[in-house]
């Protein structure tokens, strides 16, 4: 999520945007998996439509252009701000992803669109993606464009969860992923709304949900539908790169998983959940730079906010207890 006073540190005399100076630490991370995801909040339809801060965000393409540049494969838009620029905006930023080559999933530009399967091969497992978003106030699709969004109401997933066992009858992946944006934001632990959600969502058959919307880390857990089967929740990962202000609304975590396929039952495990702490400006230089949380700590005794001074070190362990406390074996660094 991009805020303005984040994006004009990255402008360039050439009158565009440089974001590789604030991310170079993020690069490596991004290197580090088969198939890299990310949730992109704001729009990426550039400075022709105007570029735009919170309430309604719209971002320079170049953030997108470099998400190219780290081989991401591909970018959730299912969230609450897609439509901060209404159509146009929705369209313009679709058109920006297209000339990247740049996949992307949760908002659409035609029904057609819409009904191609994002389905990726990587190391002989076939791995289906699906997102959803609850829609938020404000959030006004056009009539008779519903196609535009991938969107729920209220706590109603059972649309999505009927598409979804469709999906797993008629074999299209092995794998199913679900990046969906919902709970409250700014709460530390998932909602009773978002564990309901996730247990209709893992009975239907997903083996991962990742969670956005709250913009603060919440506990991950796998959680046992009544088939007997596992899926790994991410409720929440927080805030990468942002302009938000708050300590823990700084703090963001790049997830990775294993997928293992087996020829017996479970015949696909999901395994090895790591999180790599991150922190924008964690030095108060507001120069909007990430960095990962283990370095801070190595190199700052306390981190300054507009809400107070906080230990790192306490910090950090802090972090590690929480988003360990419902699987103590999940490694966080």
């Amino acid at each position: 999520m991009l805020h303005s006073r984040l994006y004009n540190q990255a402008k360039t005399s050439a009158n565009g945007f440089d974001f590789r100076k604030q991310l170079e630490a993020a690069e490596p991370l991004f290197q580090s998996s088969d198939l890299t995801v990310v949730n992109q909040e704001s729009l990426v339809a550039g400075s022709e439509i105007g570029l735009s801060s919170f309430p309604k965000f719209n971002s320079p393409v170049e953030i997108a252009e470099l998400l190219k540049e780290y081989n991401v494969d591909l970018i959730n838009l299912a969230n609450n701000h897609v439509l901060d620029k209404g159509e146009k905006g929705l369209n313009k930023s679709l058109e920006n992803l297209d000339k990247l080559n740049l996949p992307y999933i949760g908002a659409y530009k035609s029904a057609k669109d819409k009904n191609t399967m994002r389905i990726f091969q990587k190391n002989g497992l076939r791995i289906c993606f699906l997102s959803l978003t609850k829609r938020m106030a404000g959030m006004k699709v056009p009539p008779g464009k519903e196609y535009m969004l991938d969107y729920f109401e209220e706590n109603d997933v059972l649309k999505p969860a009927k598409f979804l066992r469709k999906l797993k009858k008629d074999n299209v992946a092995d794998v199913f992923i679900i990046s969906i944006h919902f709970g409250k934001e700014y709460h530390r632990y998932p909602t009773s709304d978002q564990k309901e959600i996730s247990a209709t969502l893992s009975d239907a058959g997903a083996d991962v949900i990742i969670g956005h919307h709250p913009h603060v880390l919440q506990p991950p857990e796998y959680i046992t539908n009544s088939k007997g089967k596992k899926t790994f929740v991410m409720y929440s990962l927080g805030n990468f790169f942002t302009g938000q202000e708050g300590l823990y609304r700084k703090i963001g975590a790049f997830m990775n998983l294993d997928i293992v396929k087996k020829q017996e039952e479970p015949n696909v495990v999901i395994t090895n959940p790591k999180l790599q702490l991150t922190m924008v400006d964690p030095y108060d230089n507001k120069d909007y730079k990430l960095e990962l949380l283990e370095n801070v700590v190595t190199k700052l005794d306390n981190i300054k906010t507009p809400d107070g001074t906080f230990a790192t070190r306490e910090v950090y362990d802090e972090l590690i207890k929480h988003l360990t406390s419902s699987e103590p074996d999940i490694e966080v660094r």
